[in-house]
């Protein structure tokens, strides 16, 4: 050993050599692992992507021939066939037997793929198919095939399971789709493509050099493999090994899996089609995998041994041409380091020109030298000493200063050029909320504490900033800071020496005040104040006067006697109430205050036009009588409205107030009103539609409506086949015509009452027609209101019972706004009258949300053409819309009854085109009972 000891260049070298074998083991260690690693992953990566091209491939196959069955889907002849068969003796004799064979046939031809396309019959149990000549056995049972009991299952287009087709007798997969027929299935049809077609499309596929392609069914059964192509649907004995993995494969997902089959280790990667229920799997042997990772172990070894012998060689010519020598000057250091003044070495060492010569010489210098520093480092000491005690004295008057300024109340702080703080004080983290010790760690301006983007910009152009900063201290509590902060710059180094104050006390106090200068304390609203001001800012701001706004006074009718009744708190809660209404009456844009003990104010702005203002108080007077809900008492109260228009009835804030509260008062005087405008000529359309309203109520009662009746020709043979009732209001004033009043009438309600007048009256002259031999339909119009109503149902059979109308003698008019407000409703509705037996007809056809689909869906008997497209007919309209409403009508074996018709030309225009009713002034204006009763005895007699 005293071989090894001696030489430090021996002991490198060993410890080097076993380093390098140590570092070469775990080298090769560590990248077989990773190269196993590398080589597993990309191999599975890669058998992935080959099972995912596979299977898009296979969907590109599939969806190709999916295109051809949603094709044969479209054909009618099929679902009319279909239909038909009831028993497989009808097929050969039903005439589309032919054509649909032959379709078959040509969609057989249209791809070598396709060796059959077939249509199969529930009701027949019978198959139609490209195979013309082929019947099914008497046996066949359509339900216990394998494709039908699939399309059943998914009621939609199907890629089946493969099985033996019984027309070809060769192994197939369908593609299938049923045949509905009210959403029921009543047969089946699609495609057979033959499973050797595609194992011919998956043996072009290569995985490797020993890999290989699999197809599996969604139930595990694996049906291509491309050394043994399968002659059934079930081929899984031959995989075994797959079994425990199978669940896997056929979940729909896609993964790699590492198994065994035998003694061989494999991998196999599992992709699921889109269009299909198989799953393409890829495998390969693991051994194919690691091939190149052997390769790599076996250079590794080489490359080791080579370089451990390189290293021993090296090892033993340093020895000589180093160690030696270096043990002799070690001595002499040895002997310098206990008192010598310097360090002698043979003069041969002296004149060496390699790296130990210019060792002796530099040791030889270096003992000359260091006598010399000695010395130096004693003088320094003696500086360095009264540097020490200066020092002491500054760090006693900081840590004085530093002490002084974590007693203040101010947070003071100091950060580097990177925003990291490297001086803070108590009160700094007691308002930033944040622990003093994780204060250094922070970037203030990357975790936005109190230093943004925006405020570091700003100290690049001027070094001094102050202001009002608001720090969320939690999500729920926001504090009021100011901040000073400056820019100091020591040295090359920027940095930044600020003080926070928290003023969120303050800032509190300010919102105190703001709240009780602007805001009302019971009801939470805005107070007079706030109105006030936002009125005149409003104005002030509309120098040009291009903007309308409206200010509104509502005032609490005998507000005082609810107080004398009921008490104070009860007062209170009906103003609470009041204020939550009104919040749910108003936009965002609007203002809404209360002014006074019971007084209320909206300044409503961009009025867009005075009816649109009209609308908005209309409404606002309905939602204000409806019942408030005051400690279980519903009460109703009553409130007087003044409203005045900026600019119409004042310039500016203080006159709109004034006119406001001018018509306020108006309207408080006058109690037959609940509103009233300062403006007159809005005030008098309030007026007039609340008179209208008033009569119309007491219309009702003086019985001033009267029905007059159009008569409905049958244009062929003269004869009148049907009148329709029409309202007429024969008021004090003279005859008022239905357009002036039906539109308020809806407003208010009163059509209900209205209408059933009409039907009460229409019913009994209907009776009465038929006792004298003229047993003809009445036509009704049913408004939107009515024909909503809930008991609409039972008050049409109430009305009928009681004037013993017969149902069929009673016909109902609506418009098609009405069906398209709720087509369920619309729909139960329409199926009770016809329950009933009346009929029903839609008015003004064409004019509204004209629909294929409503025509179909709802029970409807009649539609009538809207004189729009009569009147211009024959000069001005050639009659195209008239055209295709009646061919409409044919298509759907509906009635048409065409109204305004008042021409020859137009007669005949319409008698041509297959339409042979009409309703207009040609043959009568609507007549009274009396002129109506002779109007049919003359046409009785002139028809014989």
């Amino acid at each position: 050993m005293e071989w090894f000891r001696k030489s430090l260049i021996r002991r490198i070298g060993t410890i080097v050599i076993g380093f390098i074998f140590i570092a070469f083991a775990v080298y090769g260690l560590i990248s077989i692992e990773l190269l196993s690693g590398f080589f597993e992953a990309n191999s599975k990566t890669e058998i992935s992507k080959d099972a995912l091209q596979i299977a898009t491939e296979i969907d590109k196959f599939i969806e190709k021939n999916i295109v051809i069955v949603e094709q044969m889907k479209t054909n009618q002849d099929y679902q009319a066939i279909t239909e038909a068969l009831v028993t497989r003796e009808e097929k050969r004799q039903h005439p589309l037997f032919e054509v649909v064979t032959q379709e078959l046939q040509a969609i057989k031809a249209s791809d070598p793929n396709i060796s059959l396309a077939y249509i199969g019959i529930t009701k027949s149990n019978d198959v139609i198919s490209s195979a013309a000549e082929f019947d099914p056995k008497p046996d066949y049972d359509i339900n216990q095939r394998l494709w039908y009991i699939e399309t059943l299952k998914s009621r939609g287009i199907t890629v089946t399971s493969p099985y033996i087709d019984i027309v070809t007798e060769e192994m197939v997969v369908s593609i299938t789709t049923p045949i509905l027929k009210n959403n029921n299935v009543i047969g089946a049809m699609g495609i057979d493509l033959q499973v050797a077609d595609i194992s011919k499309l998956m043996d072009t596929y290569k995985i490797g050099k020993n890999g290989y392609t699999l197809l599996v069914n969604k139930d595990g059964s694996i049906f291509y493999h491309p050394d043994n192509h399968p002659t059934s649907a079930d081929q899984s004995d031959a995989y075994a090994d797959l079994s425990p993995y199978m669940k896997r494969i056929t979940s729909g997902n896609s993964g790699v899996i590492e198994y065994s089959q035998g003694n061989t280790a494999k991998y196999i990667a599992y992709v699921p089609t889109q269009s299909s229920n198989w799953v393409v799997a890829t495998v390969i042997p693991r051994s194919e995998v690691l091939a190149p990772l052997n390769q790599f172990i076996v250079s590794l070894l080489f490359i080791s041994l080579v370089l451990l012998f390189l290293i021993a060689l090296f090892i033993k010519r340093m020895t000589r041409l180093i160690s030696e020598p270096i043990v002799t000057i070690s001595d002499s250091i040895e002997t310098f380091s206990r008192g010598d003044q310097e360090i002698n070495l043979p003069d041969a060492f002296y004149h060496r020109e390699d790296e130990i010569g210019i060792l002796s010489r530099g040791l030889h210098q270096m003992s000359h030298r260091i006598t010399h520093y000695i010395e130096e480092v004693q003088i320094n000491n003696e500086i360095l000493n009264k540097e020490i005690d200066k020092r002491q004295v500054v760090q006693s008057q900081l840590e004085m200063i530093l002490e002084l300024l974590s007693g203040t109340d101010e947070g003071i702080f100091i950060l580097n050029d990177a925003f990291f703080c490297i001086y803070h004080n108590a009160a700094f983290s007691r308002i930033i909320g944040i622990p003093e010790a994780e204060i250094p760690a922070l970037d203030l301006s990357q975790n936005s504490i109190l230093i943004n983007q925006p405020l570091v910009d700003s100290l690049q152009m001027n070094p001094v900033w102050t202001g009002e900063i608001e720090y969320a201290l939690t999500p729920e509590k926001i504090l009021f800071l100011f901040m000073r902060i400056s820019k100091v710059k020591n040295g090359e180094n920027d940095y930044y020496i600020g003080n926070i104050t928290n003023l969120t006390a303050h800032k509190q106090i300010e919102k105190d005040i703001y709240y009780l200068k602007y805001f009302d304390h019971l009801t939470k609203l805005n107070n007079k104040v706030f109105l006030d001001e936002s009125g005149m800012e409003l104005i002030s701001g509309d120098p040009e006067k291009s903007g309308s706004h409206a200010l509104s006074l509502i005032n609490i009718d005998n507000f005082r006697i609810i107080n004398e009744a009921k008490g104070f708190d009860f007062g209170n809660k009906v103003l609470i109430g009041l204020a939550n209404r009104l919040k749910t009456l108003i936009s965002n844009q609007d203002v809404l205050a209360r002014l006074g003990n019971d007084e209320f104010g909206i300044l409503k702005t961009d009025v867009s036009s005075n009816e649109d203002l009209y609308q908005y108080i209309l409404g606002l007077s309905k939602a204000l009588e409806k019942q408030l809900a005051i400690n279980d008492e519903e009460l109703i109260v009553d409130v007087s409205i003044g409203i005045s228009l900026y600019p119409s009835d004042a310039n500016h804030y203080a006159k709109l107030l004034k006119t406001a509260a001018s018509a306020l008062n108006n309207v408080k005087a006058n109690k037959s009103r609940r509103f009233e405008f300062y403006d007159k000529d809005i005030n008098s359309l309030s007026i007039q539609k609340y008179e209208m309203q008033n009569k119309l109520r007491n219309a009702l009662s003086n019985d001033e409506f009267i029905l007059y009746y159009q008569p409905q020709v049958d244009m062929t043979t003269n004869q009148i086949i049907g009148l329709e009732a029409l309202i007429r209001w024969n008021s004090p004033d003279g005859m008022v015509p239905p357009g002036s009043f039906i539109a308020i009438a809806e407003e208010s309600n009163l059509i209900i009452p209205l209408g059933e007048w009409v039907l009460e009256n229409a019913c009994a002259f209907g009776n009465k027609l038929a006792s004298i031999g003229y047993a003809t339909p009445i036509a009704v119009n049913l408004s939107m209101r009515q024909f909503k109503a809930p008991y609409i149902g039972e008050l049409i059979q109430s009305i009928l019972t009681r004037s013993n109308l017969p149902p069929n003698l009673l016909e109902l008019e609506i418009t098609e706004g009405i069906l398209m407000d709720n087509e369920t409703e619309c729909e139960s509705i329409l199926s009770q009258f016809h329950g009933m037996g009346i009929q029903v007809s839609i008015d003004d056809f064409g004019t509204g949300y004209s629909s294929l689909s409503y025509l179909k869906k709802f029970a409807v008997d009649k539609i009538k053409i809207d004189r729009s497209f009569i009147k211009g007919i024959p000069h001005y309209d050639n009659g195209t819309i008239a055209k295709v409403i009646i061919e409409l009508a044919s298509n759907f074996n509906l009635q048409v009854i065409a109204e305004g018709v008042e021409t020859t030309e137009q007669i005949n225009f319409l008698l041509k085109n297959n339409c042979h009713i009409a309703q207009g002034f040609y043959y009568a204006k609507p007549l009274c009972e009396s002129e109506l009763l002779t109007f049919m005895d003359k046409s009785k007699r002139d028809n014989g």
